[in-house]
């Protein structure tokens, strides 16, 4: 299967990192990245960004890989369908705006997601940071 690696991964949060200082003005969010079966890769959480994203960050990041779809498509599939998230029998699944799957020649090599922000802010810096990641893969 093929997957994210651990290279891949903290560059993806040293992406983020940066997104934060320089896009966010240094605002403090909570970055992770899971590998293709929506397992841990790599995880930061900046200085003075809140504890709960410590778990939710890494919740976004394993449901979007795990779907293959944005935790913001997937709160949306759950709003618009009336099911309850529990559904899905995975408690650790979560839909809060802020994972992107990272989508590679059709098939889900893991997930990015942040913490921290505002929800749409969130999502904005997930997608900027799987952008990223992507034209890396694409070279």
């Amino acid at each position: 299967m093929m997957t994210l690696t651990l290279e891949q991964a903290r560059r993806a949060v040293d992406c983020a990192i940066d997104l934060a200082d320089t896009r966010y003005t240094q605002r403090p969010l909570s970055v992770a990245v899971c590998d293709a079966n929506g397992e841990l890769l790599s995880f930061a959480r900046m200085d003075n960004a809140k504890l709960l994203t410590i778990e939710l960050t890494q919740r976004k990041a394993r449901t979007s890989s795990r779907l293959g779809c944005t935790t913001q498509a997937f709160l949306q599939r759950l709003q618009k369908e009336s099911l309850d998230i529990s559904y899905f029998a995975d408690p650790r699944f979560t839909a809060l705006p802020g994972g992107v799957p990272i989508l590679h020649n059709g098939k889900c090599l893991g997930a990015v997601a942040v913490g921290g922000l505002s929800a749409q802010e969130d999502h904005d810096a997930a997608m900027a940071v799987a952008e990223c990641l992507l034209k890396e893969i694409a070279e």
